[in-house]
């Protein structure tokens, strides 16, 4: 019987273990899944729009820091041209990121839907010297993900920034590349960033420094999607799963009949431990 019990316990309890060594893992996740259409291509040479970073196949992650706009401030209104953003510099707000989205590579030219994934830590346990002490760091903020075409840039180029564009001699203003006979699936993306909290002064840190707003860092990945659904980067895990999950399907019946016949022998013995010793004290 003992041996029995023994089995059952370790059968209930390394799944536990496993579950406590695990590193404990907080982080926030914002996710946009987006049609790969063909558009007209549009000519940025002559603008800013062409010194942005660039995500495609070989290089389908980043890692960035923006620092945040201020506690409070609506995530629409952010680097919205009311807020003072000037008209000749229409990209340089500082709490936002613009990145081009290359999906004209012809690995990824038979894909027609892809995933952006933005990930910025929700708070992490950082261990110092013995001289410091240990801390909770967090990352209070609220990320707002949007996906533009070429011609949505130049649309929000020409409406407020057109004349101050004009305006400059060197400058020349973008266009439609051919006249718009250009095709391109080249997709930009924008992330702003507000903050949402208001960071707890720590023993090291006077209270001002503590209320300071630091950047945000982040990680983004670009995929393609599988069937339209599947990120690229969880089809491993999805083979894996899949004769894991099916082994146990098949394994369950078995197990749970097994455990059953010794719940079943250890209640009988139980129960004869029980007879023998009432007729023991009679």
């Amino acid at each position: 019987m003992s041996g029995r019990f023994l089995m059952l316990h370790s059968f209930i309890i390394l799944p536990l273990i496993l579950l406590f060594i695990c590193q404990e893992v907080i982080a926030n996740t914002e996710i946009i899944n987006f049609l790969a259409a063909e558009e007209s291509n549009v000519d940025f040479s002559s603008t800013t729009v062409v010194s942005w970073p660039v995500l495609n196949y070989k290089n389908n992650k980043g890692h960035w820091n923006v620092d945040p706009a201020l506690l409070d401030t609506p995530l629409q209104q952010v680097c919205e041209p009311e807020t003072g953003i000037a008209p000749e510099k229409p990209f340089s707000c500082p709490h936002e990121l613009w990145v081009a989205l290359d999906l004209d590579d012809e690995r990824w030219i038979s894909y027609s839907k892809f995933t952006l994934r933005l990930s910025w830590p929700a708070s992490s346990r950082a261990k110092f010297t013995v001289v410091n002490h240990a801390s909770l760091l967090q990352s209070p903020a609220d990320f707002l993900l949007e996906i533009y075409s070429p011609e949505a840039i130049l649309t929000r180029l020409s409406k407020p920034h057109r004349s101050a564009i004009d305006d400059a001699a060197s400058i020349t203003a973008p266009h439609l590349s051919r006249a718009g006979s250009s095709a391109t699936r080249l997709k930009y993306a924008r992330m702003r960033v507000v903050d949402t909290g208001v960071r707890t002064p720590t023993p090291d840190l006077n209270a001002s420094a503590a209320q300071a707003v630091q950047p945000i860092p982040f990680i983004l990945i670009l995929e393609q999607l599988y069937l339209g659904v599947l990120p690229a980067s969880l089809l491993p895990t999805v083979c894996f799963l899949i004769p894991v999950l099916s082994c146990a399907a098949l394994a369950t019946p078995w197990i749970i009949g097994y455990l059953d016949r010794s719940i079943q022998q250890a209640r009988q013995e139980l129960r004869n431990s029980s007879t023998a010793r009432e007729k023991k004290e009679r």
